[in-house]
């Protein structure tokens, strides 16, 4: 299909979402989903008016379908390389819901509709984990920290009143994807004023109180929202 666009049609509920976002319908190649993605963001980009969810929203679906895309070229060799990326998010999941926490899992349904329930669960992505409480510590940090490359997707981080500390929080700069870091309550120190640097699609940072001054509160980037403060009510 090099040189050709793919044909658009409206929403399928037979095709995967992804598709649908990008005006895309199988069968599509890897370029076609680049150039798609690149036709629509520039619209959609958030710095030329675009809406910002609806900006995320397309990103998302832009590697939905890569994804979909290379599962389609070779089942198995793509299903092979997801087992081990499932597995370190398991054990992230486990340890959370032991340590008393909670997490969120996006299912893959278009994987199911391909494998079945057995095999179509590898590639959901773990995309949010809240704990709170003294058990969300340096060492829960440590083992998120070094699974950061299976947690690419994982877009909120729920630590309130929990007991990470500086040294805790330098653990979690591989976590790319973040939008959502909640650390109101915890021992976080001055290191907290690096964070907006560490992670580009941050929305909103929570901080103790005394972790940023005034003159770096003025540096953040004007698209972060910052609360000072301790943990927030359940």
């Amino acid at each position: 299909m090099s040189g050709e666009k793919s044909p658009t049609r409206p929403a399928d509920p037979n095709h995967p979402e992804c598709l649908s976002v990008l005006g895309l319908l199988p069968p599509v190649t890897e370029e076609d989903v680049k150039q798609a993605y690149l036709a629509k963001a520039m619209a959609a980009h958030p710095d030329r008016g675009g809406d910002p969810a609806a900006f995320i929203r397309l990103q998302k679906a832009y590697e939905d379908a890569k994804e979909f895309v290379k599962f389609k070229a070779g089942k198995l060799e793509w299903l092979a390389s997801k087992v081990e990326i499932y597995s370190q998010q398991q054990d992230v999941a486990a340890e959370t819901i032991e340590r008393g926490g909670e997490i969120e899992m996006e299912e893959a349904d278009w994987l199911r509709k391909s494998f079945g329930e057995d095999f179509g669960h590898v590639a959901d992505k773990l995309v949010r984990i809240t704990l709170h409480g003294p058990k969300a510590d340096d060492t829960f940090a440590v083992l998120v920290g070094f699974r950061a490359d299976s947690l690419k997707d994982l877009h909120t981080l729920d630590l309130a009143g929990g007991s990470l500390t500086d040294t805790g929080l330098l653990q979690l700069k591989g976590l790319k994807g973040l939008r959502r870091l909640d650390l109101r309550g915890t021992a976080v120190g001055k290191l907290g004023t690096e964070v907006p640097g560490w992670f580009e699609h941050l929305e909103f940072l929570g901080l103790p109180k005394g972790a940023v001054g005034m003159f770096a509160r003025l540096a953040m980037p004007r698209r972060l929202k910052l609360e000072l403060g301790d943990a927030p009510r359940p």
